[in-house]
């Protein structure tokens, strides 16, 4: 098999990539690239079976040659708004299949619109197959298995705990300015962004506060931001009413995102990126004024009182006998052996692609994760990858907690 690595020496694809091409059923991955010299340096790293391709994905004629001679396409070119609908529809004209790490809810609404193009094709199209979506989706999929009657799911990530003295400026900083997923932030943070609530898919504005319980831990506040999850998973769970992703954050985090939020002009990406540019500031180490450090200090000594939620996780809620509420959460008891976002997100990637390889996915059309992917397949795969917690281990170290209360089932 021939794989198409579009961006495949940027942060995140090399990480794919690296994973990808040692499986023995792949043939030949050819990095693709605006940037043909930086691809063909990366691909001489690899062996004989990389090979280097300049593409610019702008053009019909440069896309439309480089997908003819490969067999599935793993796109981690962004921004997805872009990018995103363009590959998938090229990819459907040549018949290959496709997979993306795309993190926005927009561009997933408008390729999730090639479904019926995708299928006609004989294609499988797996959009959102990172971590967050990706990961969080599998970990939905889980809950959902428990409280198959829920009307509520809720992803979430976040720190895990109070912000260490040097996990601001990780958030933030980029040697060459604002990190593209700082960028992400500023955008999802800001206007409207969409959700599900009452059945259906809405806009709401951003950073609303929500108090979320994890079966066995106290509740904690969050903040609702614009991401797939809400969108996708309710096409495979039609009983689920209610869909947020969530941010549970530092308070200092929380504080940083809504100053930045609030300098965003509707349409402006300028404003958007100098609204980036300002998070990185408050979020580095040297870059606080006075006021924030204050802000920092205030929030950090509210934190340590805290229940924080599990860093990745997933919550499905509704009712249970005699309409009590019932809910289960599920996370990992475990971290990524290289622990940053890049790993954390493209490993997830190389693993469902590597289903898709060995015929664990047959579904044609365009969908999520949670609608063509065996979550505890994926998850005994993804064991590889993670340092587990002492008293776990690869078959349980993906914990659910079940949980029926006595209360009477209210929706958040």
């Amino acid at each position: 098999m021939k794989i198409l690595a579009l961006g495949g020496c940027g942060d995140m694809g090399r990480v794919a990539v690296r994973e990808i091409i040692g499986n023995p059923t792949v043939s030949e991955v050819v990095i693709a690239d605006i940037d043909g010299s930086k691809a063909t340096r990366f691909a001489d790293s690899l062996g004989s079976k990389a090979r280097a391709m300049e593409v610019d994905v702008r053009s019909d004629q440069s896309l439309a040659s480089a997908l003819q001679a490969c067999d599935i396409v793993v796109s981690t070119v962004g921004p997805y708004y872009l990018f995103g609908p363009r590959v998938l529809s090229a990819a459907i004209n040549a018949g290959v299949h496709y997979i993306d790490i795309c993190d926005d809810p927009e561009p997933t609404l408008d390729t999730l619109a090639l479904d019926d193009r995708a299928r006609a094709a004989g294609i499988t199209a797996i959009i959102g197959a990172g971590a967050s979506p990706g990961t969080s989706n599998l970990l939905a999929a889980k809950a959902m298995k428990l409280l198959p009657k829920a009307t509520e799911i809720y992803t979430f990530w976040g720190t895990g705990g109070p912000l260490g003295d040097d996990e601001g400026a990780e958030l933030g900083t980029s040697a060459a300015g604002p990190a593209a997923a700082t960028l992400h932030w500023a955008q999802q943070i800001s206007g409207r962004v969409k959700v599900y609530r009452n059945g259906d898919v809405c806009e709401i504005e951003p950073l609303q506060a929500i108090k979320l319980e994890f079966p066995g831990r106290a509740a904690d506040r969050c903040h609702i931001l614009g991401h797939p999850e809400p969108i996708t998973l309710p096409r495979t769970y039609p009983d689920i009413k209610q869909s947020y992703n969530l941010m549970n954050m530092p308070g200092y985090v929380v504080y940083a995102l809504k100053k930045a939020a609030a300098m965003v002009v509707k349409g402006d990406q300028k404003s958007i990126y100098d609204a980036s540019v300002e998070l990185t500031r408050m979020l580095s180490d040297n870059g606080q004024g006075l006021w924030d450090i204050a802000q920092y200090l205030a929030h950090g000594a509210k934190d340590t009182i805290r229940s924080f939620l599990p860093s990745l996780g997933a919550v499905a809620r509704g009712a249970g006998r005699y309409g009590k509420a019932s809910l289960v959460g599920v996370h990992l008891r475990g971290r990524h052996r290289v622990d940053d976002m890049a790993h954390a997100t493209c490993i997830p990637t190389a693993i469902i692609l590597g289903m898709m390889l060995g015929g664990k996915i047959q579904r044609r059309g365009v969908m999520a994760p949670e609608a063509c992917v065996d979550p505890d397949d994926f998850f005994l795969r993804l064991a590889e990858h993670m340092h587990i917690e002492k008293g776990f281990d690869k078959s349980n170290y993906v914990e659910c907690v079940l949980r029926h209360t006595r209360q009477t089932y209210r929706p958040l």
